[in-house]
């Protein structure tokens, strides 16, 4: 063992002659202890909100999306759709077009989005395991059209179970009509075959339809606004993403599904980034009051410094010895407080400690525990214990001795 090391492994766990130098190492390690836990903890908290919205997401949002750059329709015929579909890695394809609506139902008028979809959607979408009224009955060729709303688009328009064979009307703007309103707009009627409840995002926006419909009532027999990829299990999807784009050309996008929300997890990073900065800070304070400890712990050994230095010990070799004091300290602290923050997620995640009450989705808060949120920690209390101890170990100079002397 390096002599430093030893030397500075004894002033750590020896009993110092003044009791207050144990108290301020001892508050020392409690708080680098407490802000640790805090910070995996939290970053946990984060890590599981994130998955909780990503499953949300993940029920209605495919695993990739292709969209025009520019433009709103185009035509999907069989020649693209086959082609994507080939691609190695791609299971199943849906072809997809939204359009924006006017739905009434008797006295009431909902603004919602039509997603007319194929026979395939079921395929890249879990759409029909969040019915939860009536059932998911979309054919591309059916004799009445149906409609799968939204719990959202139903609750507004007044629509309840009751109602299903009660039609909706759907209007759609026509293009070139002049001034004539008469025929301005094409409308239909739709059928209700049940509601579906996801979140607020879709629930509140999407009223799901046939893409024959869909077409019938927009007036455009093969267009489409969107393909939609469900990948094969394993796949690489930036691999399988960039062999579409380059079938589709410069004019599509391609996004998987960060990327179709990209502004709602930008937000939820910056809010986790900004959170961490906060609790790093809290942590800083904490690891800094290892130089009170290390100031205190010099002029309690200050005697046994004098005597190593007379010994041949160099300054730098003294200060060696505090500044591994200090990430003793610390890493103790640290180390002690990743167990605690670790131990309460995995408790968390497995009994449910922190409940959230009835009417949420889930029974208690949400928490993942990530190895890399633990290496990241572990670096931070590192390197704001390394910046601390060296500061401190730098006030060690030969006037402390030179007052040993005198004396």
């Amino acid at each position: 063992m390096n002599l430093t090391t030893h030397i500075a492994r004894r002033y750590f766990f020896s009993r110092k002659s003044r009791n207050a130098v144990n108290i301020i190492s001892a508050v020392s390690m409690l708080g680098i202890m407490v802000g640790t836990a805090a910070l995996i903890i939290v970053l946990s908290a984060f890590n599981g909100l994130e998955s909780l919205v990503k499953g949300f997401y993940e029920t209605f949002d495919p695993d990739l999306k292709a969209s025009l750059v520019e433009g709103k329709y185009f035509d999907a015929s069989s020649a693209i759709t086959n082609s994507v579909k080939s691609v190695d890695g791609v299971e199943d394809v849906s072809v997809v077009l939204e359009d924006r609506v006017l739905l009434t139902f008797m006295d009431k008028e909902y603004i919602a989005t039509l997603k007319g979809v194929d026979d395939h959607y079921t395929e890249v979408s879990e759409v029909k395991d969040a019915v939860v009224a009536g059932a998911y009955n979309l054919k591309e060729e059916q004799e009445v059209p149906t409609t799968l709303l939204g719990a959202g688009v139903a609750y507004f328009l007044g629509y309840s179970r009751v109602d299903f064979e009660s039609p909706i009307s759907a209007f759609v703007p026509r293009e070139k009509t002049g001034l004539d309103f008469s025929t301005a707009f094409a409308t239909d009627l739709l059928y209700p075959a049940g509601v579906f409840s996801i979140q607020p995002d879709f629930d509140e926006k999407y009223a799901i339809t046939s893409i024959t419909f869909a077409r019938d009532l927009i007036g455009r027999a093969e267009a489409a606004t969107s393909l939609e990829f469900k990948l094969k299990e394993g796949a690489n999807a930036f691999r399988v993403k960039s062999a579409i784009s380059e079938k589709l050309g410069s004019r599509f996008k391609v996004q998987d599904r960060d990327e179709q929300q990209e502004v709602f997890f930008k937000v939820m990073k910056s809010e986790n980034l900004f959170t961490f900065i906060v609790f790093a800070l809290i942590l800083a304070i904490s690891t800094f009051t290892i130089m009170g400890s290390l100031t205190m712990l010099m002029l309690d050994k200050k005697d046994n410094l004098f005597t190593l230095w007379a010994m041949g010990a160099s300054l730098e070799t003294l200060r060696h010895i505090f500044f591994k004091e200090g990430l003793m300290i610390s890493l103790v602290g640290a180390f002690t407080g990743l167990f605690l923050g670790t131990l309460i997620i995995v408790l968390q995640e497995h009994f449910g400690i922190l409940s959230l009450g009835p009417g949420y989705v889930i029974d208690s808060y949400p928490v993942r525990l990530k190895w890399t949120d633990i290496v990241l920690v572990s670096v931070t209390v590192f390197s704001l214990s390394s910046i601390a101890s060296w500061l401190t170990s730098r006030r060690l100079s030969y006037e402390l001795f030179g007052a040993v002397q005198t004396v």
